[in-house]
């Protein structure tokens, strides 16, 4: 009986190491395209209906001093310059070239997510005699992995020679979400971002003034 079940044991070892060895090698970035996507999505979003058109063919100076340092920090700074650019404003290095100051804020921008599940969790089970094991992977008969962005956001305009304030755009926020789910057994996903190719991608800076 003894000799039975060191066989089944190497049988089984054997047949793992044969499905590993069948498996391509694969590698990830440390931030999924999932998150990536989110986080992007919640920024464009944030700034997509900002309206500056009251500054439009001005010079503005670009303050991050208090922009907090997000991984995401270049791109939502990309992302705001654009759109000032879209209205005609002009982004200088200098203050002293400036009309006015423009002071982005962000007071979040990250991820979240949570897990709900109707199944059989994942479950160890020991093989007699040996001190090994090996686990029954969980089996969802509904499951929702929701995964969000979340992006807040707020602008200060100030005049460049005596700093006194123009306007407060405060409040700018957005989100975005992704769905994975299981339904009896049956794997599928939802989302509310973009994510198919795109045959052409053109951005036109033509304002009226």
């Amino acid at each position: 009986m003894k000799m039975k079940r060191v066989v089944a044991v190497c049988a089984l070892l054997s047949l793992l190491f044969l499905t590993a060895c069948n498996s391509p090698w694969m590698t990830n970035t440390p931030r999924s395209a999932i998150e990536q996507y989110l986080v992007s999505t919640t920024v464009d979003r944030c700034f997509s209906y900002t309206n500056f058109m009251a500054y439009s063919n001005k010079k503005a100076f670009m303050d991050y001093t208090y922009f907090t340092p997000q991984v995401d920090k270049l791109y939502a700074q990309g992302i705001i310059e654009g759109r000032l650019s879209s209205f005609g404003i002009v982004i200088v290095k200098k203050q002293e070239e400036a009309d006015i100051i423009v002071q982005p804020l962000c007071g979040v921008l990250g991820t979240d997510h949570d897990k709900f599940m109707i199944g059989t969790p994942s479950l160890p089970i020991p093989v007699p005699d040996t001190g090994m094991s090996f686990a029954i992977p969980e089996i969802p008969l509904f499951s929702k992995i929701t995964r969000r962005a979340y992006g807040k956001f707020s602008i200060y305009i100030f005049e460049s020679k005596t700093r006194k304030p123009v306007e407060a755009i405060e409040g700018i926020r957005s989100s975005a979400t992704y769905v994975n789910w299981i339904v009896m057994l049956i794997p599928f996903k939802t989302y509310d971002i973009e994510m198919d190719n795109s045959v052409e991608g053109r951005t036109s800076f033509d304002f009226v003034p």
